[in-house]
């Protein structure tokens, strides 16, 4: 049970590792003298706390303090105490900080990295477990009360907050070094339990003023980019790759494919169909509010963009153009793909000539080729997402033009095999169906592909999950 090895090179013995008989042996030796002392001195593995815990040993934070700290250099150490998280509590965290800012300078970036991100995870847990905020907001909401005390709460309540928790891998065993806090742990963005986006539509009266909207949605406008700057700075959303926005978000419309979603669905549902609100009653109100997500550099804000340029009060010269600057990978990778799918649906007939020109140029170009990872059959997977959308948007029967039509029969040549999946699939490139009960990566996705072109398909799902990001 000691720690005379190297933590990074070893692994301790762990309480699945141990006989009744060692477990006796702990309790006992542990059960006499300073508690604390014995910890950090012997130093067993932190996957000891629970049971430790259960034996009546450890009566407060302060006893495993010293023990904690002494594993900071520890990656099972970060795994051991993320999958105890709830067992902490405050002032655990505080002790820890303490702590930690004397070592942070000789750890590891990722380790330091991870060792804040678990005190705070720990200081700001236990305070939302004590609150309901929906709970308490509901009556108020429904009266009709629009104070802006009551809007900033309603922002804060629907802004999905850091959750730490175990990461499930079936790599656990690697012991290789890790350069990302979600390699060690899961990192996610969730809104607190009893929020649901249909509830909270229906008790926002369609009957508030434009000015009272417009007010709501500036503050969940905030809201939303001061929790996508914590997700990037985090290292689960960023520009380029998927992220965790797109887990969360299949579709910014509503979509049977949001069901069960959470983090940031919530907020990100509720704007949406307030814009669309607001878009009713006093377009200019809404425009300006459009033209500021525009200014907001994360992916979120632009698919919240290309949502409401679907709609015939953006004037068709904006949407246009929002698809002409739209960052090229977006066009075809990422859950962004949907908006962009569904924009060119809804508003094509709309565009100027030379604006589908210029559309029909970059959908030709693909996807770019720095978006993915070395090994990826590049030429292949772009070939695969300008089929993609030029093929839907031949049977949607939209004009594509003959530069666009040659590059698609010259791809049907190569790859004479491919077909377009339903046409509700769209823009998806991961898809439940709820009837089967499936899961991400499951056979769903080949639902309506012959049999002759499964191989080729499955191929075409694999690669695209192999693009630079959080997959």
């Amino acid at each position: 049970m000691t720690d005379q090895q190297d933590p990074k090179t070893e692994r301790k013995k762990t309480p699945t590792d141990a006989s009744d008989f060692e477990r006796e042996q702990l309790r006992l030796f542990l059960s006499e003298g300073d508690l604390a002392a014995t910890l950090a001195t012997i130093n067993p593995s932190l996957a000891w706390l629970p049971v430790l815990s259960e034996m009546k040993l450890i009566q407060g934070d302060n006893q495993i303090i010293g023990w904690i700290e002494r594993n900071f250099s520890d990656e099972d150490a970060v795994r051991d105490v993320v999958a105890n998280i709830g067992f902490f509590s405050p002032e655990t965290a505080n002790f820890l900080e303490f702590r930690l800012n004397r070592e942070v300078e000789n750890l590891p970036p990722v380790l330091a990295k991870c060792w804040q991100l678990i005190i705070r995870h720990i200081r700001e847990a236990q305070t939302r477990l004590l609150r309901d905020d929906w709970f308490e907001l509901e009556p108020l909401v429904l009266r009709g009360d629009h104070s802006a005390a009551l809007l900033e709460r309603i922002a804060q309540t629907l802004r999905p907050k850091l959750k730490l928790g175990k990461r499930i891998s079936f790599y656990d065993t690697v012991r290789a070094p890790h350069e990302r806090p979600w390699d060690l742990m899961s990192i996610d963005f969730e809104v607190q339990d009893g929020v649901s986006t249909v509830e909270f539509l229906q008790a926002w009266s369609k009957n508030a003023t434009a000015e009272t909207d417009l007010s709501l949605l500036a503050k969940l406008t905030s809201a939303l980019e001061a929790a996508l700057a914590d997700a990037a700075d985090v290292g689960v959303e960023g520009n380029k790759g998927n992220g965790t926005t797109d887990h969360d978000v299949p579709s910014v419309a509503h979509h049977v494919q949001n069901t069960y979603r959470s983090g940031f669905h919530a907020i990100v549902r509720v704007m949406a169909e307030l814009w669309l609100r607001l878009a009713r009653k006093s377009p200019q109100l809404a425009l300006p509010l459009l033209r500021r997500w525009c200014h907001i550099d994360f992916r979120l804000m632009r698919r919240l963009v290309l949502f409401a340029c679907a709609d015939p009060v953006v004037s068709s010269d904006v949407a246009a153009d929002m698809l002409i600057e739209l960052p090229r990978g977006e066009l075809f990778l990422t859950s962004s793909s949907v908006e962009v799918f569904r924009l060119i649906r809804t508003r094509w007939p709309d565009f100027a000539v030379e604006k589908q020109r210029a559309i029909l140029r970059r959908l030709c170009e693909g996807p770019p080729r720095d978006w993915f990872r070395e090994g990826v059959e590049i030429d292949q997977t772009i070939d695969r997402s300008r089929f993609d959308i030029l093929a839907e948007m031949e049977r949607d029967g939209l004009a594509i033009g003959g530069s666009a039509s040659d590059l698609l029969n010259e791809i049907r040549t190569r790859w004479p095999t491919w077909r377009l999946r339903p046409a509700e699939q769209a823009g998806f490139h991961v898809w439940h169906e709820s009837s089967s009960g499936a899961v991400d990566g499951g056979a769903e996705k080949l639902t309506g592909v012959p049999d002759s072109e499964l191989v080729a398909e499955s191929k075409k799902l694999a690669l695209i999950a192999l693009f630079i990001g959080k997959c």
